[in-house]
């Protein structure tokens, strides 16, 4: 039998009469609190940076792929489109879609004001529903060579609404202004997209481009899970270059690093503070059975024994600590991916609601560490049995 988790037990089971009871409960309150807003924490942060970057990749995708230019302005130069490359790169595993797309920058103009804008043009290789998630009106189908698809902010800022008609000018056309009809609005909430990029036909596109059916200013690529892009590298022709959302958009991704490491900080002082409170109530627990650690003592139990019957003490405060911390989590996440009860501002947030994205391994990982840690934790104030001199101990009165 083991001696120590009898007699840890025992103290358990009689805790119900004594002041250790609340002290007791105060510990197991703190790891609660203190995981359980760790792994809310978690969720939220993982399904903050998910909503972000599926909103920036819909209409970016993964890794753009473009002609090497000496360019630098927002025109594109023409590359012929390979269907020999398109479907070797289609067969990569972690591959989801490849679509080509062409762009055109251009100015739009409204009833009372007007916008710098970037022309995309898409093709029927670009799915729909990659689309749909982000529309707030119309349609994500581009039916008729005028029609295009705006985000919700350019439509306030144009004061335009759907199916009403706008005027575009192209710089290099600017004396033939084209009339287009605004069939979709949508909105991301990332303002570099929204402010800039308005979605129309492909096949239009290439007309003012005065390009050909088989002409293209970039490739775009869509991961179902990572690839590494060196495999995509070796397939490219030597006058195309690779770029990833991350090198296209560097802000965003310092932005979410700088989030993670915040994140970390706060979760630092949390686990610091659920440790130092299940030390100050093993102490307690301890003072009050100082008695008991006399007469141990005097029976022969040695030193690491006794440590031994505190410590699984402090080790079933912690297990039904991270039970309630599990329960309160999951609970508290399930109901905002159900029924979103905590609003977010999207001209601020990019988003409507609090986002949550479970994530198993983050979820074990947490608990794991929590219980390695704390358990490190707990054999600090059992050291104080080691300065407890046999005969003041069994003499002691709380």
């Amino acid at each position: 039998m083991n001696f120590p988790l009898f007699i840890a037990r025992r103290i358990r089971s009689t805790q119900d009469t004594s002041f250790s009871k609340t002290v007791t409960y105060v510990g197991i309150g703190t790891i609660a609190l203190g995981a359980g807003i760790i792994l809310i924490a978690f969720s939220i942060l993982f399904g903050f940076k998910k909503a972000i970057l599926n909103k920036m990749i819909s209409f970016s995708g993964d890794i753009r792929i473009s002609q090497i230019s000496a360019n630098h302005s927002l025109s594109e130069s023409p590359m012929t489109r390979n269907l020999a490359w398109e479907k070797r790169i289609n067969s990569i595993v972690g591959v989801d879609h490849l679509q080509a797309h062409v762009q055109k920058p251009g100015i739009i103009v409204g009833k009372e004001n007007m916008s710098g804008v970037v022309i995309k043009g898409i093709g029927s290789d670009m799915p729909q529903t990659q689309i749909q998630a982000n529309m707030r009106e119309g349609s994500a189908q581009i039916n008729k060579p005028q029609d295009i698809i705006l985000s919700k902010s350019l439509a306030k800022q144009l004061k335009v609404k759907l199916d009403e008609s706008l005027v575009l000018y192209f710089l290099s056309q600017p004396e033939r202004p084209r009339k287009v009809r605004v069939s979709g609005i949508y909105e991301t909430g990332l303002e570099e997209m929204d402010k800039l990029m308005v979605l129309a036909d492909r096949n239009w596109v290439q007309k003012m481009n005065q390009w050909t059916a088989d002409s293209i200013g970039t490739y775009e690529i869509h991961l179902a899970k990572p690839v590494s892009t060196q495999t995509i590298l070796t397939t490219l022709p030597h006058e195309w270059k690779l770029e990833t959302s991350e090198e296209l958009y560097p802000a965003l991704y310092d932005w979410m690093k700088m989030l993670d490491r915040n994140i970390i900080i706060f979760i630092s002082l949390l686990m610091l503070v659920a440790c130092f409170n299940l030390i100050a109530t093993l102490w307690v627990l301890i003072m009050e059975r100082v008695p008991m650690i006399g007469l141990f003592s005097a029976l022969g139990a040695n030193h690491k024994q006794i440590r031994s019957i505190f410590w699984w003490n402090g080790f079933f405060i912690l297990l039904r600590g991270l039970a309630f911390a599990n329960v309160f989590a999951a609970g508290f996440c399930y109901v905002q991916a159900t029924y979103q009860l905590i609003p977010l501002d999207p001209e601020n947030y990019y988003m409507s609601a609090v986002p949550i994205e479970w994530d198993a391994f983050t979820w074990i990982s947490v608990n794991v560490g929590t219980m390695l840690l704390v358990s490190l934790m707990i054999y600090i104030p059992t050291q104080l049995i080691k300065k407890l001199e046999l005969k003041d101990a069994i003499n002691y009165k709380n």
